[in-house]
């Protein structure tokens, strides 16, 4: 693993796909002055493709997509929740306006998120557009950035080490399988992935592979893509097929 930390920079990023390219464009690209509205419309478009990839996207689909998606909901409450702690840690003038506007927000969080997905995402938590929380819940996350297109599985933990209080970076198109456990002042390169069962407290370099507790290196230069655009892929068998072949 020391050696995996040392490598995070002459490690080589795996190539990005059409629809990743265009994930990240559309995040630098932000032209309304709200752009919470530009991300949460491009988060039910993506989560819409995951899910139905050959159905249009209308105000019913959508809807529908609502109502049966916790892990959809759990990013848009988010993201109204940063907007709103923003929004008081940068606006001392009208704080009492954002911690009223909070409770409707807080009543949210405690139903849907905590009660009903059975998860948690920390309020300062940075998470770029795209990304893709698992349906099935018990995800306490607090990252403290993420990079788009990366994709969070079920039972998934990440926070902080308690001796500095350090908190993960998460690059772009990260796929985290389920039961893994990230913490502490750590990078989590472009493209890498995460094997389910994964503990993992030091940095990795862009586009390997991780697995177990203690982590191995698995691979280098891991294509993930079909990992995180096909969310019913079993990751252990779809990797141990691909190094057969």
């Amino acid at each position: 693993m020391n050696r995996l930390a040392q490598d995070v920079e002459a490690s080589p990023a795996p190539q990005q796909t059409q629809a990743d390219a265009v994930r990240q464009t559309v995040y630098k690209i932000t032209p309304s002055p709200w752009p919470i509205d530009d991300r949460i419309s491009s988060d039910i478009d993506n989560a819409h493709c995951r899910r139905w990839p050959d159905r249009p996207a209308n105000l019913i689909s959508r809807s529908q997509l609502l109502a049966v998606s916790p892990g959809l909901r759990l990013i848009l409450i988010h993201r109204i929740d940063h907007w709103l702690y923003l929004k008081r840690k940068n606006n001392s003038a009208r704080k009492w306006l954002w911690r009223v506007m909070l409770i409707p927000i807080a009543l949210m969080k405690l139903t849907m998120m905590r009660m009903n997905a059975k998860s948690d995402i920390a309020n300062d938590c940075e998470i770029e557009q795209d990304v893709l929380f698992s349906d099935q819940g018990n995800i306490i996350f607090g990252a403290r950035r993420t990079g788009s297109g990366t994709v969070i599985g079920t039972r998934v933990t990440v926070g902080m080490n308690h001796t500095d209080r350090g908190r993960p970076k998460i690059g772009r198109n990260v796929w985290i399988g389920s039961d893994c456990v990230i913490y502490g002042a750590i990078t989590i390169g472009d493209g890498a992935t995460l094997l389910p069962g994964t503990v993992l407290s030091r940095s990795v370099p862009p586009g390997v592979m991780m697995q177990g507790n203690p982590p191995r290196l698995v691979a280098r230069g891991f294509d993930n893509s079909q990992l995180r655009e096909h969310c019913d892929l079993d990751a252990t068998h779809y990797v141990n097929t691909g190094q057969e072949d």
